[in-house]
């Protein structure tokens, strides 16, 4: 970091002879941010948000290279929302920039990912896909293209090292199948059976093997709280085994809690807003019958530190909105749900934090036109604030999203006061929660003496920094992720043109190949969970295959 620092802080030959540096945290500074206004504008507040903004505009050129390489090759791409801003700004770009490729690009959480690779290559001349994640995701991808009859289309990783996850490898040792065996055993002895319900950002080698030790279901950020009172409906003595993610565990129980000491959650509101067969007294005894891993976390999650945290609380609480993601440490989460219970937050994956700030943003602009259309004057300025509690690589996708909105927004309010803009003054900042630890100055000293001249250069986590995480880097960039850019994804697009034999270097993992376990082929076992978690999400209920297997395992252990 030191080297990388001096780097970053040498001045021109002509004015600096020597230069020394040093980190100092930055204290009692507002959190940086991003403010959208009409008319498309983008105002960056710190340096932390000047490192995210100044890729929302890409270049041409890299564009256009990008396009016609897309395109003369028939790939896709799937990307995750924590890429950095300068390769979803370009992907952005990219959407746009040719028909054919509107639907060929696709940026979304870990599970679309994979339907949106089928779609472009059923209805859209994909003949190969570029994922832009982690391993597992374009393991996942791969699987799911498998199970949809394009065992022909190959997926490509950006690069031929391993992009790993940090969660993911959390449950790939012995102490997690420990865990299951052990607490599969505790099920039985309380007259419990158990159910494994396994986020998705896990491998398909830690699917198949957890599999093999007890009935497993995926799960996503989305849908993991249905399908936990789905379970308990079904399975009414069930005891849930959910891991790797810890804090998403903990925090799962958090929520039952809150709404189980809520005078407010009375049975008829649990049935109409949670689910229809449910009560206080069957969340008391899913809450009751639940158990986490204790050894998972997220690198990029586990930065949200006390200092985040209180200032958050004293700064921004009363006049922002929350989001959080169910990832997060428990007071981050806290602050989110306590918030989302008035409608003033929300907890949940990164497609629901995407979806609040663009209902929000699309209500307040509704209201605002409406008020318009009535009275036929000038309305005030009204900004929006939402801090963001989750990775900061998703700011691209909710950029994107509230431009829209305003710029729809701007032309009603045009057409409607006789060209006159009056109204539709909305803006929308969006607050990065980072620690000021991950925020340093290294200081410069011109060769002038005692009246030399001083400079403070910031120096923050990210896209500007590249030195990836900071410990205490808040919402920080995710390390794995950011092995993903722009140079390796115009050499993977130029190895398919070539027909360059290292792409086989670049396909997903295959460790499961070959591979039975208990005499059942490895990778179909794998991919079991996730086919479980696609038939509830399809029929709002889980497999009746599932369930006997839950219902029968003290039998198979006899």
């Amino acid at each position: 970091l030191s080297s990388w620092m001096l780097g970053r802080a040498t001045t021109t030959a002509t004015t600096a002879a020597a230069v020394r540096s040093k980190s100092t945290m930055i204290l009692d500074q507002p959190f940086p941010s991003i403010v959208i206004g009409p008319e498309r504008s983008i105002e960056p507040q710190g340096s932390f948000a000047e490192a995210q903004a100044q890729f929302l505009d890409p270049d041409p050129d890299m564009v256009e290279t990008l396009r016609d390489g897309l395109l003369k090759t028939n790939m896709g791409i799937v990307a995750h929302y924590y890429m950095d801003v300068e390769l979803q700004g370009v992907l952005q770009a990219l959407k746009q920039s040719h028909p054919l490729l509107e639907h060929r690009i696709g940026i979304a959480d870990s599970l679309k990912m994979g339907d949106l690779a089928v779609q472009m290559c059923n209805n859209h001349g994909v003949t190969s896909v570029v994922c832009l994640g982690v391993d597992f995701m374009s393991e996942s991808v791969q699987a799911i293209l498998h199970k949809n009859g394009l065992e022909q289309v190959p997926v490509y990783r950006a690069t031929p090292q391993k992009i790993g996850c940090s969660l993911a490898e959390s449950a790939e040792g012995d102490a997690y199948r420990a865990w299951l065996q052990q607490e599969s055993k505790k099920a039985l002895q309380q007259d419990t059976v158990p159910l494994h319900v396994i986020y998705i950002n896990t491998s398909l080698e830690t699917k198949a093997v957890s599999s093999s030790i007890v009935p497993t279901i995926t799960c996503t950020s989305s849908n993991v709280l249905q399908t936990l009172l789905q379970a308990a409906q079904q399975i009414p003595n069930v005891k849930i085994l959910y891991g790797p993610d810890t804090y998403m565990g903990d925090n799962l129980i958090r929520l039952l809690e809150v709404i189980l000491e809520s005078p407010d959650w009375t049975d008829d509101k649990i049935a109409t807003q949670l689910h229809p067969h449910h009560s206080n007294a069957t969340l008391q005894r899913l809450k009751d019958n639940m158990v986490v891993f204790p050894q998972g976390n997220c690198v990029v999650h586990h930065m949200f530190g006390s200092q985040v945290v209180e200032t958050v609380k004293q700064k921004y609480y009363d006049n922002s909105f929350m989001t959080a993601h169910l990832e997060v440490p428990g007071e981050m989460f806290d602050i989110a749900m306590t918030k989302s219970l008035d409608d003033q937050g929300v907890v949940g994956s990164t497609s629901d934090i995407l979806n609040f700030i663009t209902r929000k943003v699309q209500e307040a602009a509704t209201q605002q036109q409406s008020q318009q259309q009535d009275q036929q004057q000038s309305q005030q300025q009204q900004r929006l604030r939402f801090v963001l509690g989750t990775e900061a690589g998703m700011v691209t996708s909710i950029v994107k999203n509230v431009q829209d909105i305003l710029g729809q927004t701007v032309t009603a309010s045009l057409e409607t006061t006789n060209n006159n803009n009056k109204g539709a003054h909305i803006e929308a900042e969006i607050i990065f929660p980072v620690s000021s630890e991950a925020v340093m100055t290294t200081t410069t000293t011109d060769d002038g003496g005692k009246d030399a001249n001083v400079n403070e250069l910031p120096i923050v986590p990210g896209v500007a920094g590249g030195e990836g995480c900071s410990t205490a880097g808040g919402c920080a960039t995710c390390p794995f992720m950011k092995m993903n850019d722009l140079e390796a994804l115009q050499d993977i697009i130029d190895m398919v043109d070539e027909g360059n034999i290292k792409l086989a270097k670049h396909l997903p993992p295959d460790r499961l190949r070959g591979k039975s376990i208990d005499g059942m082929d490895a990778t179909d076992l794998g991919t079991e969970a996730i086919l479980y978690m696609r038939q509830f999400m399809q029929d709002k209920a889980l497999p009746q295959e599932l369930v006997d297997k839950v219902t029968s395992f003290r039998k198979q252990q006899q």
